[in-house]
């Protein structure tokens, strides 16, 4: 830069100079800067290279996932599908079309020959989609890659695994594969399998201790029963029973006296009038030497059954009409059933493995037309035939600010009080919330070996709280508007699970009154339920090299052996009949026993997980060596994009289902 002084004039010749030298010196510096930059460039690169190779050497990973073995909890290959029965959202598994990606071999060449996923089962209405190309609504049901996950390798480098962590690991078979599976096992212990539940024999321990899951991982493993969100009106008005209402014979769950229901059946009513002066006996139910014929419980109580149509009651409820014999539906068991495994797989390869024969086209009426369209019927394989008795039963209610004052005053007159009950085995497990003061308290009713226990919350009358109360790993637990409530220790009753002489013996058999497995129960105030929802806790199935099995751990396996029909069919009558559940309970017993610096990794998707329980090429021990962990899956980053209107693109950030991993 020149700068001029005023009085001194440059003569032009050295002014002239000046100017060429100083065209010269500017080409030469505009070289010089391009050099720089891309020196720069280039440096800039190396040291993000560098920086990147250091980051996943030694801090994260990234890994995208194949396969089901811990769905719903992280997804592989799936197809995310709307109800059109219900309106739920649920996954189902989608990996049978891409078999090079889950080490199952090379897709066929020949489009005619490659398998592809048709269907999959609603867990929340239990109607079977079809999702093939012809499907009437139209829609494309893309096949979605699997969650994209970070994986934090630092958290092992300082610290020891913990039991839950969902952990990636080289699979010991084969180092160059990378698994993940979530950590149930540590060093120097043995791992027991029995009831669906982890059990722990420590280091010069004779005893085994079941474990109980934090918080977090605990509802990150909760699998969905019912929504009563999704309650389909239409159906009900064509008399299909609901899930949720008054039992008043066996067969029926109309709402009765106490609660009405709304129009839409999603939330329920009670006056309190009816309930106020019960006597406090109606807290209990019957002890297991008086159970009744009928599984109803008292008056005035909300109870779930477990109604899951039949392939037949589906197509005729899909076709506004009643099924046949209605009077003859009956609730059933809660079991496994995971519908991420319910995908009905047409395989031209494979006729034997291929669910074909369960897509069935047929002539319906729409619109005054005659159409044709494809029905599926449940793939009986995947219906889930463990009973799980360890619930959730979650709810908002909303009380007035004070109790109704209509009836008048009684000597039985009771506090305005809510009440949750779960039934496992036959014995029913108590939460009892006084609306006035907020104490809750916990019970076993005819139990005396367990003493109730009590806590303070923030339920009160003229209030909307969220409730879930929890029977869990032998525990019971409470939540109140997400936050989970302290007992005085812990509300746990493994004591009373152990040795010959147990009060509630693991090995115990549900009977009828597991046909009504949770409750809702007020009195002495009005109240209204809503989104009421029924969880059920992962269930761990118990095999071995040597059992193999990973679709039922009964010791005597009652499924296929009664009556006649097919096997749904068959199915369906063992889970709702309480003369053929004696085998249910006596599972398999099966132990890993680990030494230093060996774990053992499941699963969440326990009947599709070839986790440590199986391993057995070339003689591979069921458990991971330390030195074969990689890390801790901390976030999914990248679940399946949405797609873009048009395009077979699926690259619109799914902001909703980007998470933490528990």
């Amino acid at each position: 830069m020149f700068f001029s002084f005023p009085g001194k004039n440059p003569s032009p010749k050295i002014e002239g100079t000046m100017v060429e030298k100083n065209k010269d010196a500017k080409i030469e510096n505009h070289k010089g800067d391009e050099f720089r930059m891309v020196r720069e460039v280039v440096e800039s690169l190396a040291v993000a290279l560098v920086l990147a190779f250091l980051f996943k050497l030694f801090l994260v990973e990234l890994f995208v996932i194949p396969t089901g073995s811990m769905a719903p909890t992280l997804m592989g290959f799936h197809k995310d599908v709307i109800c059109t029965t219900c309106g739920y959202e649920f996954p189902f598994s989608a990996s049978e079309e891409f078999p090079e990606a889950v080490g199952q071999g090379r897709r066929s060449e020949h489009a005619v020959d490659r398998p592809l996923v048709l269907g999959g089962t609603c867990p929340q209405c239990g109607f079977t989609m079809y999702v093939g190309k012809d499907n009437t609504t139209g829609k494309d049901y893309r096949s979605y890659p699997g969650d994209r996950i970070l994986v934090s390798k630092y958290n092992y480098e300082f610290r020891a695994p913990r039991r839950w962590n969902v952990t990636v690991f080289r699979y010991p078979g084969k180092a160059q594969v990378s698994y993940i599976k979530r950590l149930v096992g540590l060093e120097n212990e043995t791992i027991r399998i029995q009831n669906g539940d982890i059990f722990v024999k420590k280091a010069g321990e004779n005893e085994f201790h079941i474990q109980r899951k934090p918080s977090r991982p605990l509802h990150a493993m909760l699998q969905l029963v019912y929504d009563n969100d999704y309650a389909v009106p239409a159906h009900h008005k064509l008399g299909w029973p609901t899930r949720w209402g008054e039992p008043v014979a066996e067969t029926d769950a109309k709402t009765g006296d106490v609660w009405s229901v709304s129009d839409d059946y999603r939330s329920f009513t009670t006056e309190g009038r009816a309930n106020a002066d019960m006597p406090e006996e109606a807290d209990a139910a019957a002890p297991d030497s008086a159970v009744p014929d009928s599984a109803a419980p008292e008056d005035g109580w909300l109870v779930y059954r477990h109604f899951i149509p039949s392939s037949h009651d589906c197509w005729a409820l899909g076709q506004n009409m009643p099924p046949d014999d209605l009077d003859a539906v009956r609730p059933q068991l809660i079991t496994d059933f995971n519908p991420y495994n319910s995908g009905l797989v047409n395989n031209p390869a494979e006729i034997r493995r291929s669910a074909s024969d369960l897509i069935i086209p047929r002539e319906v009426m729409k619109d005054g037309n005659v159409v044709q369209e494809k029905f599926c019927q449940k793939d009986p394989d995947t219906v889930g035939l463990n009973w799980v008795g360890d619930l959730v039963l979650s709810c908002e209610l909303t009380t007035p600010a004070s109790p109704p004052s209509s009836s008048p005053p009684s000597p039985k007159t009771v506090a305005p009080r809510f009440q949750a009950r779960l039934v496992k085995g036959a014995r029913t497990f108590l939460c009892s919330i006084d609306l006035v003061t907020g104490t809750a308290t916990l019970s076993i009713p005819g139990v005396e070996a367990f003493p109730p226990v009590s806590a303070t919350t923030p339920v009160r009358l003229g209030r909307s709280h969220r409730v879930q109360f929890g029977n869990l790993d032998e525990q019971l637990r409470l939540w109140v508007d997400g936050k989970e409530i302290a007992f005085e220790n812990g509300a746990v009753y493994d004591h009373l699970c152990e040795g010959g002489d147990a009060v509630l013996p693991r090995t115990r058999s549900p009977n009828r009154l597991d046909l009504a497995p949770a409750g809702i129960h007020v009195r002495g105030t009005s109240a209204t339920v809503a989104h009421l929802k029924l969880m059920r806790d992962l269930y761990y199935i118990a095999c071995d090299r040597e059992t193999r099995s990973l679709t039922c751990d009964l010791l005597r396996p009652p499924f296929y052996l009664f009556g006649s029909g097919g096997a749904e069919q068959r199915n369906a009558r063992v889970l709702s009949t309480p003369e053929l559940w004696d085998a249910f309970g006596k599972t398999r017993v099966v132990d890993f026993p680990l030494e230093k610096d060996q774990f053992l990794l499941l699963g969440d998707n326990s009947a599709r997980s070839q986790d440590s329980r199986l391993w057995d090429e070339g003689g591979i021990p069921p458990y991971v060596p330390r030195d074969l962990l990689v890390g801790e899956a901390i976030l999914v980053y990248w679940p399946h994009g949405l797609p873009i209107p048009g395009l077979p693109l699926n690259w619109i950030p799914n902001f909703p289902q980007m998470r933490f991993i528990d």
